[in-house]
């Protein structure tokens, strides 16, 4: 006669498996409402633990017929488990990609990223399945934590440097890029000290909480400089090919901003050199900073070196990992277009529209001012595009119609909730054109509104700058513009000692001339800067630093006034 099984409350579904299987199956059948549920799903998985597989199938096809709706996703996971023990991994895979894991318990979503792991383990994706791991990583605690930070460990200790540093990017997690670069610099062979140090001490600043830290060496020393004082700086630039006459530009104006400075400065050409080839040859120089490069494609190339000394780019790639030594530093549209947001919000404006070409870049632009004044206002801009001449007069008359996106969720100001707010009507003006554009487009929104109605508030960036001294453009009249001091009256011995070296340099010169000279000049500010330091005056604009690394400038603004720049409020010939 079989001893009769007292009933008891189920532990979690997904808890370990501490119990002998016939234990499971006999509380499974006395169980009954949620814990009968839980008692089994403990069955199934304690049989598939012990490869009875068809025993466990059986099983999961009765659980199936009876599950509710809420239970199907756990169910879904055992089957998932199931395809996983008989060798099919990829079915596993589109089993588990299929389950909304935000309808499990937590419990169940470790599960789920444990089964994953397992299944491109089978495929030999060793990084997809340390990827897994680290998703999980978060929902355990205790020895079941330490247990799978050391899996990711071994995992990722197969793998070569290269690869590691290939597998970076902006569609993972900040914890698994953080797992790359530290394993990519823990399996280089042959790596000199010096250069491994530097390299944790940067990942380390860079991940202060990150659960990679337990293999840190004991030895590593974590206090890096508060300022750069570099003996030598490289410079990395293209000085010949198609871009050779806005390297030499940005190298003028590196070479004006190192005189009188003890550092030695050398030039590389990147142009048909591979960026990894530069790096050694930088090494070798003994080089202790790096200024550039220009190209994005080459900025990408060389994060996935992990320099081993600080970094001025100057450029932003669409990865910007938070190095604690590396910065970005560029003259992007899309940096004007959130200082244009933040001026307009000092200057009172509640509702812009944003109008800008309908390509790649305009969109790009437009999101940018989008997402700066989300921020600081919690609200939509009204978001605009125009697509030829043709057609101008209708996208102007469609843009103004147009009332801001208030469906969905509204961005929370100062840590309150978002309202959303009646919509309402432009009440100024983002244009996203350069000088042309601008000059054609303008009247148009005079007309379509009424000609005799004030226009509306009107702000552009660079793109849109023409030299003053010219004929007046009454199109452009109250026109404001945003660009750096330097074009307009900043520094004029500086510029009038420029102009006689290069009489001829334009507009588009005179900036990259003004990019260089303010990276060299900012080299000494930037940790600093990058801590809160208050802005520094520049040629380019007032200077400042994010903590992910990243320059803004503050940009000087203008008003189009009878032909020329004045500042804003200022009397026509005012000084």
């Amino acid at each position: 006669m079989q001893p009769k099984v007292t009933p008891e409350p189920a532990p979690d579904m997904f808890s370990p498996l501490s119990r002998p299987v016939e234990q499971y199956l006999a509380q499974a059948d006395v169980a009954t409402g949620d814990n009968a549920f839980a008692w089994r799903v403990l069955t199934v998985r304690s049989l598939l633990q012990q490869n009875h597989v068809a025993e466990a199938k059986a099983r999961l096809q009765t659980l199936r017929t009876g599950a509710t709706l809420q239970q199907i996703p756990v169910v879904s996971l055992l089957e998932a488990a199931t395809l996983l023990q008989e060798k099919q991994p990829g079915q596993s895979l589109q089993r588990l990609l299929s389950i909304d894991a935000r309808r499990l318990p937590s419990s169940g979503q470790a599960y789920l990223w444990l089964l994953q792991a397992n299944a491109y383990e089978q495929q030999q994706q060793t990084l997809e399945a340390a990827k897994a791991l680290v998703a999980r990583h978060s929902l355990l605690t205790g020895p079941a934590q330490n247990s799978n930070r050391e899996r990711i460990y071994q995992l990722l200790s197969t793998q070569s440097p290269s690869a590691l540093r290939q597998a970076q990017g902006r569609s993972n997690s900040a914890d698994a890029n953080g797992w790359f670069r530290l394993m990519a610099i823990l399996n280089a062979e042959g790596l000199p000290a010096a250069q491994r140090n530097w390299q944790l001490q940067s990942w380390s600043s860079s991940y202060p909480e990150h659960p990679g830290r337990a293999y840190l060496p004991e030895s590593l020393s974590t206090a890096q400089g508060q300022s750069f004082d570099p003996a030598h700086i490289a410079v990395l630039l293209p000085l010949s090919g198609r871009l050779a006459e806005q390297g030499e530009a940005i190298r003028n104006g590196i070479l004006s901003a190192s005189q009188g400075q003890s550092a030695r400065v050398s030039f590389f050409d990147t142009q048909g050199t591979g960026m990894a080839a530069l790096y050694q040859q930088v090494m070798q120089a003994g080089a202790d900073f790096i200024l550039g490069p220009l190209l994005k494609e080459n900025v990408d190339a060389l994060l996935k070196q992990d320099p081993a000394m600080p970094v001025l780019a100057l450029n932003q790639p669409a990865y910007q990992p938070e190095l604690a030594a590396f910065y970005y530093f560029s003259l992007s549209p899309e940096g004007e277009a959130a200082d244009a947001a933040r001026r307009m919000w000092d200057d009172g404006h509640r509702q812009p529209l944003v109008f800008a070409p309908a390509n790649e870049l305009g969109r790009r632009v437009a999101a940018e001012f989008d997402r700066q004044w989300q921020a600081q206002s919690g609200l939509p801009a009204i978001l605009a595009y125009f697509s030829d001449q043709a057609g101008i007069e209708g996208d102007v008359r469609r843009a103004l119609s147009r009332r801001p996106a208030t469906a969905g969720q509204v961005l929370p100001v100062n840590g309150e909730p978002g309202l959303v707010p009646e919509a309402r009507p432009a009440d100024s003006v983002f244009m996203v054109t350069n000088a042309a554009e601008t000059r054609y487009i303008l009247p148009y929104f005079d007309f379509v509104r009424d000609s005799r109605a004030e226009r509306l508030p009107t702000y552009v960036i660079s793109r849109s700058y023409i030299p003053a001294g010219e004929a007046p453009m009454g199109e452009l009249a109250g026109l404001r513009l945003a660009d750096m001091p330097w074009l307009f009256d900043g520094t004029p011995r500086l510029k009038e000692e420029v102009l006689e070296l290069w009489p001829d340099a334009d507009t588009a010169w005179l900036r990259l001339f003004a990019l260089g000279f303010d990276a060299r000049t900012l080299i000494p500010q930037l940790p600093a800067l990058r801590q809160g330091a208050p802005a520094i005056p520049g040629l380019t604009g007032e200077l400042t630093v994010s903590p992910e690394g990243v320059l803004q400038r503050r940009l000087q603004w203008r008003e189009y006034v009878n032909g020329n720049w004045i500042s804003i409020g200022q009397e026509p010939g005012q000084q």
